[in-house]
């Protein structure tokens, strides 16, 4: 009887223990899919039913998709949101440095136009600075006793000489006389003329040697001036300079050659690109910066010396991963990048920037070469994720 009563506790303890291994492990499996609503997602039962918040109806959501921290999408939905994505790339990006300057005269293009001979200026065709000249017009008439001899002596050798076309003396006078008035500003053009006149050019007009505007005028109609004695100053516009300030810091890379974006206010036209010719060596006591002379093609009628200039310069970085600016979605938190891994699934990732430049921006930390970013919709998947998991997708995150 003894062992009868033995043997019966035994089987109710093991049914016992039996029973609690079966109801733990209900506890453990617990509901693979849970309700939850889209307008209050912290809502969330193991039933369907109403919102207790506002009403709606329950949306169900799987534990893999609760526990996911990505999105799956359709074809459909993916096309419709126009989510696009480009891979990380290695590059380089540019970081603009911003200055001022001023429109200048190009000094090398500055002509001096000097007395050729001794003689008096009988007239000036030309009395004010800022006057343009073309290249052959009339200066001024000079009345020289030397040229007129000159001319005199060349119509008279060049008539002997057509009579007799080998005498070597009467040859070696022509030569000689034709370079004394070359020497003295005649044109060949010129020189040619008096081959068919019988007697000197009284005054003589003296053309321009160049084309350009008027920068200084140092004769006055009747002066008498010697051989030598500077008479015009002639600049050309068709280049000018631009003397940009830059901080003596932002001047390290800048070099002779370097390209820049000159856009001078009040000209018609886009920016320019221009050319560093120069970085001057002194550097401005008052206000610390230095001169950056830079070459432009003025090909703007409207551009010219005085005029206020701004000057852009693209400062080539090193080597780098860059993405979109589109792709990262920036906040006080950080910043984020969505990613699109293997599986198709969109994930967010914490970044950190570095440089940004126009439509670029430079990753430091948080991605790799060949991630596939998104750069359209990035913005429609954050919302998304709040959407259904109710939370931000890089709460809590740290990089």
């Amino acid at each position: 009887m003894k062992k009868i009563i033995l043997y019966i506790i035994a089987v109710l303890l093991l049914l016992g223990c039996k029973s609690k291994d079966e109801h733990e492990g209900h506890a453990h499996a617990g509901p693979k899919v849970y309700y939850t609503c889209s307008m209050d997602p912290q809502v969330m039962e193991t039933k369907p039913g109403k919102c207790p918040i506002c009403h709606m109806d329950l949306t169900p959501i799987t534990l893999d998709q609760m526990q996911s921290n990505g999105i799956k999408l359709s074809e459909e939905q993916v096309r419709l949101a126009n989510i696009k994505t480009k891979p990380v790339v290695l590059g380089y990006i540019d970081q603009q440095v911003f200055a001022t300057g001023v429109v200048k005269e190009n000094e090398n293009n500055v002509h001096f136009v000097d007395a050729r001979v001794d003689g008096r200026i009988d007239k000036l065709y030309f009395k004010t600075k800022g006057a343009a000249v073309s290249t052959g017009q009339v200066l001024y008439e000079i009345y020289s006793e030397m040229l007129a001899a000159t001319q005199s002596e060349f119509i008279n050798n060049w008539k002997s000489l057509a009579q007799s076309p080998n005498d070597t003396l009467l040859q070696s006078i022509h030569q000689t006389a034709s370079h004394k008035l070359m020497l003295w500003g005649l044109s060949e053009g010129q020189i040619e003329q008096l081959k068919t006149q019988e007697h000197p050019k009284i005054p003589f007009p003296i053309f321009s040697p160049v084309s350009g505007v008027i920068r200084a005028l140092r004769v006055s109609e009747g002066s008498t001036v010697m051989e030598g004695q500077p008479l015009f100053e002639l600049t050309a516009y068709k280049s000018l300079w631009v003397d940009a300030q830059f901080y003596a810091d932002e001047t390290a890379n800048i070099h002779s050659g370097s390209v820049l974006d000159v856009l001078v206010q009040g000209a018609s036209g886009a920016a320019i690109k221009g050319k560093v010719v120069q970085v001057l060596p002194q550097v401005s006591p008052s206000s610390t910066v230095n001169i950056v002379r830079i070459l432009i093609n003025a090909e703007d009628p409207w551009v010219r010396p005085g005029m206020q200039a701004d000057i852009a310069w693209h400062k080539e970085g090193e080597k780098s991963l860059i993405v979109p600016s589109n792709a990262v979605i920036r906040e006080a938190k950080g910043n984020t990048v969505w990613v699109k891994n293997k599986d198709g699934v969109y994930e967010p990732k914490m970044v950190h920037i570095g440089e940004v430049s126009g439509a670029r921006v430079e990753i430091l930390h948080g991605l790799e070469a060949g991630d596939e970013v998104v750069y359209s919709g990035s913005y429609l998947l954050q919302s998304e994720y709040i959407f259904k998991k109710g939370n931000n997708p890089m709460a809590g995150h740290e990089m």
